[in-house]
């Protein structure tokens, strides 16, 4: 049922997420080669990309056919409709499912529930032998959708168990619907166990649907450990997948660890295809232009800065392959960005980083030559236009008050109170986080801001929590029966997290005062600032919750190494700066992303290095380029414990 190979898709055609390989090599990943399977199934073709049903209006089949052929899924998705259209009404069917196969193929999920809805109600399939192939459409089309719950429902309607043609397909669906929701080890247990039995080349491209869920979910950060017990080809793919992250940071690392799984797990179905796959993608040369320019302050007030980040990009730049490693030039920013930028486009830069302060942004953005590529290390004002091939990448506080909103929300805990420093940067940051919350149905019932020289956090923290309304209700009730009674103050019932952004000497008063004042069981939720490496600067801060980059909390091999090398390099540098470095370290990534991206005419295009729509996995993050051009950073997750130091967390599956 598989079609004779991969659909060519020519630029522009497939989706960033849906690209694989670098330097225009685009076929099609094996989740929409799966689909392609599945829609063969429900209309029961044999061959090519798509199935003519017999009857059909000649003209839209022969176009979507070859729409399809040339890799245009949406346009063959729509001639697909109009086939239905014009076709009769037995015929009907098997052109609405091509359609809802083409739709996926394009990555539109909306579109493909559309069709789908229709061709449900046009053409129910609630009996053999239509029904387990419906479902497994419905399911396939949930999951696109962002709604791996719903997945695993329309499953049942397949059959416990499904027919055995339809056994791979389902499982490879179970599973992926199961890693979707962060149960990566149940996922692939539910495949191996589905697929027992079956024909090891049969299941080949189902390995792969596998695979791409399986290494996402990796460089997502979800929880890779394998339960006590499970079966060693089920711990073979979570070891896998953690050599993939790995190798996402440091493809050098990829052969020698690859090398060493293979010994361990020599009959193991990844050791074949998926692994080769692997070993040829970090063997591949990286896109870079031929000359960069490094914009930063390298004296004046932000010097300190600049020096961390020319630091941290000089170690990825030396990471490099030596005969792929770009022409690098650094200007100092430092009296005039401006003339700096401009100075290095008249030498000849295909690549520009920096600058770092808000201001030199704005000054650069306003005489950006679009002929370069720029990465800016910050983010102009909200609503300044941006030019054209001009990205954004900051580390930016109110990114990871946004990303604590999201959790709360996913955990749900929806109702809370805020306390922040009072000034700009604590508007800022409550601001982000409130508005995040809105959006998942959450809300700040109570917000107070705090001074920086404040010690004593009493009256913020019985405003924030409630406090004084009990205590106001108790004053009431002794005047109006004239005797005093027995009173102990309580907070708000309602609440259910406490949301705290400042520094680490902040957090070591205002967590033994919500003791104090009988609120030490409500969860307290911060930023990375409140955190320092230093576990004896944590005290005090046993439990709180909060995101940091990898750099801080990863305790892989080569995260680790670049930590050490740097504390033994410069001490006070890590404990300063080092997320600066990180930052720097990243910054390079970045222009490889980038630079792949611009040759094949999309900048959010997936970077040679990394695997199709995976985020890459940065020191400072998992990194996506948004549409609007600015850098995402997803974070890590960890709990303070009582000696100060970080306990990691698995992430949340965010609802779409």
């Amino acid at each position: 049922m598989l079609p004779a190979g991969p659909v060519a898709a020519p630029r522009g055609a497939v989706p960033a997420r849906h690209r694989v390989g670098g330097r225009g090599a685009r076929g099609l990943p094996a989740v929409v080669a799966l689909a392609v399977v599945l829609g063969c199934a429900l209309a029961g073709c044999t061959t090519g990309p798509s199935a003519r049903p017999a009857g059909t209006a000649q003209a839209p089949a022969a176009n979507a056919e070859r729409l399809a052929r040339e890799g245009q899924p949406a346009a063959a998705a729509q001639s697909w409709e109009q086939a239905a259209g014009a076709g009769r009404p037995e015929t009907r069917a098997a052109a609405l499912t091509n359609a809802v196969r083409q739709w996926l193929a394009a990555a539109r999920p909306a579109d493909a529930e559309r069709v789908l809805a229709r061709l449900d109600t046009e053409h129910p399939a609630n009996a053999a032998p239509t029904a387990a192939p419906r479902a497994l459409l419905r399911a396939e089309v949930a999951l696109a959708a962002g709604r791996p719950a719903r997945a695993l429902e329309q499953l049942r309607g397949a059959g416990d168990p499904p027919p055995a043609t339809l056994e791979p397909a389902a499982s490879t669906l179970r599973a992926r619907a199961l890693i979707a929701q962060g149960r990566v080890a149940d996922g692939v247990r539910a495949f191996e166990t589905g697929t027992r039995g079956q024909v090891r080349t049969a299941l080949e491209p189902h390995r792969r649907a596998l695979w791409d869920s399986l290494r996402a979910a990796a460089l997502q950060g979800r929880d890779l450990d394998a339960p006590r017990g499970a079966d060693p080809v089920v711990i073979g793919w979570l070891e896998l997948a953690r050599i993939a992250v790995a190798g996402a940071r440091n493809p050098a690392a990829v052969r020698p660890r690859a090398a060493a799984w293979r010994n361990r797990y020599a009959s193991h179905p990844a050791n074949g295809t998926i692994l080769d796959g692997m070993l040829a993608e970090a063997d591949r040369s990286p896109a870079l232009p031929a000359r960069v320019a490094l914009l930063l302050p390298l004296s004046g007030r932000m010097e300190p800065a600049g020096t961390a980040l020319r630091d941290g990009f000089m170690a990825a730049w030396y990471r490099a392959q030596p005969s792929a490693r770009p022409e690098l030039r650094v200007y100092d920013t430092g009296t005039d960005a401006a003339d700096a930028y401009r100075r290095a486009v008249a030498d000849g830069a295909a690549f520009v980083v920096g600058p770092l302060a808000k201001e030199d942004v704005q000054a650069v953005a306003r005489s950006a030559d679009p002929r370069v590529v720029t990465l800016a290390l910050n983010v102009l004002p909200d609503g300044e236009p941006v030019p054209r091939r001009f990205y954004q990448y900051a580390l930016a506080p109110e990114d990871e008050a946004r990303q604590v909103a999201e959790r709360l929300v996913a955990q749900g805990l929806r109702v809370g109170a805020a306390l922040v420093p009072s000034g700009e940067w604590g508007r800022r940051v409550v601001g982000a986080f409130e508005a995040a919350l809105r959006e998942g149905g959450g809300v700040v019932v109570a917000s107070r801001a705090y001074s920086s020289g404040t010690s004593d956090f009493s009256d913020e923290i019985t405003q924030a929590l409630g406090f004084a309304d009990s205590e106001r209700r108790y004053r009431q009730l002794v005047a109006t029966l004239g005797t005093p009674l027995q009173f102990s103050p309580r907070r708000r019932d309602d609440l259910q997290f406490l949301f705290v952004a400042g520094q680490p000497v902040q957090g070591r008063l205002i967590r033994p005062q919500l003791k104090f004042h009988f609120a030490g069981d409500l969860p307290v939720y911060s930023i990375s600032d409140i955190y320092d490496p230093n576990p004896a600067a944590n005290e005090d801060l046993d439990g709180l919750v909060f995101p940091d980059m990898p750099w801080t909390l990863a305790q892989d091999p080569d995260t680790t190494q670049l930590r050490e090398t740097l504390a033994r390099t410069w001490p006070q540098a890590v404990r300063r700066r080092g997320r600066l470095y990180a930052m720097g370290f990243d910054a390079f990534r970045l222009v490889e992303h980038l630079e792949t991206g611009e040759r094949s005419g999309d900048a959010t295009a997936a970077p040679v290095s990394t695997h199709a729509g995976d985020p890459i996995a940065g020191l400072t993050g998992r990194l996506t380029v948004g549409p609007d051009g600015r850098i995402r950073r997803t974070l890590d997750w960890a709990a303070i414990g009582p000696d100060g130091r970080p306990r990691p967390l698995p992430s949340v599956v965010i609802a779409p």
